[in-house]
């Protein structure tokens, strides 16, 4: 009975994921095609590069996935669809792995699985895991990685500690906070060694060695490659977001996180009910200990990473972490219901009742981004897919295109791309000179795709009045979404490039996102 419960529990969680996975389907992020454009240009031009032939700049920041989407150019597979079938399959393979992990720590095997619906019921995991990013193969890598160092912990082998740090490098390649993870990791281990005061013996050394020796391998192999091809220290994906460590920052970002807080409340108490008579740290288990400590570190770094995404996509890696506390804590509720059952009779029921309020609060998620994500999903088909569709048909590779909103638009039009936010990601020069219209107009840009937020400085330039012509307006929301707010952008043409009336009329009357 017991193996085909557990099978029961699990099967219930590979069929929540995948009912929110159809259901978010149609969801996809722009930022997603700005990895598909540098995978198509690796696989075509051999050219890690978001400019074919132009000086190269580390407009991403996840090195591997972009190896991964290579691939599907390779087998001809539609990059959206590669893109959300891999995450489909890499999120499914998490719900396994997290199962192990539970096993491995709890030894309850319905504990475990439980802990697989907790997980799945937190609608923002089906979400990113179709979204187009990396985060579900960061997310797997991760845990195979600490399950491999807990394994490492319980049995002593120095297999599973080199098979930890190989999947500490590859999650690292995926995402550069894996090192960090990885860091953390090793720092607790030798703390492990130095509490059982073995730290200086041959065999804990050798262990050591192979932990850091592998990832240094892997991970330095490749940070050298990117030093020596970018010719930077730091991906410009970090240099261009970086912001200075203010207090009104962390407000900021504590306000944005609150809703999540919130809803995790339910797992929060549950986790602290179970450890509330513990008055030191070092009481805890040292598996918790280390669960824990991932948990704080990386919630620490939130603080610090600034993310407009519905679904607080970069809290999905850690999310596990904390779900791993909560297998005692179960345990508890079932020692509270035996104790006091017959003075308070729906304590009896104490178990059933805690699972059910953790997954209706986790479910409580979908609230705070679903009308978002539905608004988004269709816009960026209807008008950022569209247009650059659009453009593509209408040109040849002599065209080029400045854009603030660099993701499927230069995707899809298939053209050279100057990526004019004055924080750009993919040009070092708008980056250093965020309002340099020299730059801009000596280069004959066939469109210039502006919002009325930053480009003053080139519409207030005698040679945009001159040269440029507004075609058309593009709208991506409308404003009875919930931020209030339009999004719009304006395409204007180079008087010296023709395009048809025809077409721009053909395009007009196709869709209400485009209009005079």
């Amino acid at each position: 009975m017991k193996p085909f419960k557990t099978n029961y529990y699990l099967i219930i969680a590979h069929m929540i994921l995948l009912g929110f996975q159809l259901y978010f389907w149609n969801f996809i992020i722009d930022d997603a095609f700005i990895s598909f454009r540098y995978a198509k240009n690796l696989y075509q031009h051999h050219q890690l590069v978001f400019n074919v032939n132009e000086m190269p700049v580390e407009g991403y920041s996840n090195f591997l996935w972009i190896i991964w989407l290579t691939f599907g150019f390779l087998m001809n597979i539609e990059p959206i669809f590669f893109s959300k079938i891999s995450g489909m399959i890499f999120s499914h393979l998490i719900i396994y792995v997290l199962y192990k992990l539970g096993l491995l720590i709890g030894k309850s095997k319905r504990t475990s699985a439980i802990i697989t619906i907790f997980y799945t019921f937190l609608p923002n995991i089906a979400l990113w895991s179709i979204g187009g990013l990396e985060t579900s193969l960061f997310s797997l890598l991760l845990l195979i990685a600490i399950y491999f160092f807990i394994s490492d912990i319980k049995r002593n082998n120095n297999y599973l500690i080199f098979l930890s740090s190989f999947f500490f490098a590859l999650a690292s390649l995926t995402r550069h906070e894996g090192l960090l993870l990885f860091i953390a990791s090793i720092g607790f281990f030798i703390g492990i060694k130095i509490r059982e005061r073995s730290v200086f013996k041959s065999k804990s050394l050798i262990k050591v060695m192979i932990f850091v020796s592998c990832i240094l391998f892997i991970y330095g192999s490749y940070f050298l490659w990117r030093l020596i091809y970018y010719n930077s220290f730091f991906p410009q994906t970090f240099i261009a977001k970086q912001e200075s460590i203010t207090l009104i920052v962390v407000i900021e970002q504590i306000v944005f996180y609150l809703p999540l807080i919130v809803i995790l409340s339910p797992t929060f108490l549950l986790i602290l009910s179970k450890t509330r008579k513990i008055q030191n740290i070092t009481q805890l288990d040292s598996i918790k200990i280390y669960l824990l400590s991932l948990f704080i570190m990386m919630a620490f770094v939130l603080l610090i990473l600034s993310s407009w995404m519905p679904g607080f996509r970069f809290t999905i890696p850690i999310l596990p972490f904390l779900l791993l506390l909560i297998p005692e804590s179960l345990d508890f509720f079932n020692w509270l219901a035996k104790r006091y059952q017959e003075d308070i009779s729906p304590l009896k029921y104490g178990r059933s009742f805690t699972i059910t309020m953790i997954c209706l609060s986790n479910l409580l998620l979908l609230l705070s981004f679903n009308s978002y994500v539905y608004r988004y999903g269709v816009g960026i088909a209807e008008c950022n897919i569209t247009l650059g569709k659009w453009i593509n048909a209408n040109t040849n590779q002599s065209a080029s295109l400045a854009v603030w909103d660099v993701g499927a638009i230069p995707f899809y039009a298939n053209i050279r791309t100057i990526d004019i936010y004055p924080k750009s990601l993919q040009d070092l020069h708008v980056f250093n000179n965020p309002e340099d219209a020299d730059y801009i107009f000596t280069q004959n840009i066939t469109f210039l795709i502006l919002n009325d937020e930053f480009f003053a400085y080139i519409k207030g330039d005698g040679r945009f009045t001159t040269n440029y012509r507004l075609i058309f307006n593009a709208q991506l929301f409308y404003i009875e979404n919930e931020l209030h707010v339009d999004y719009i952008y304006q395409v204007y043409l180079h008087t010296d490039y023709y395009i048809s009336n025809a077409s721009i009329n053909e395009l007009i009357n196709s869709s209400p996102r485009f209009y005079i």
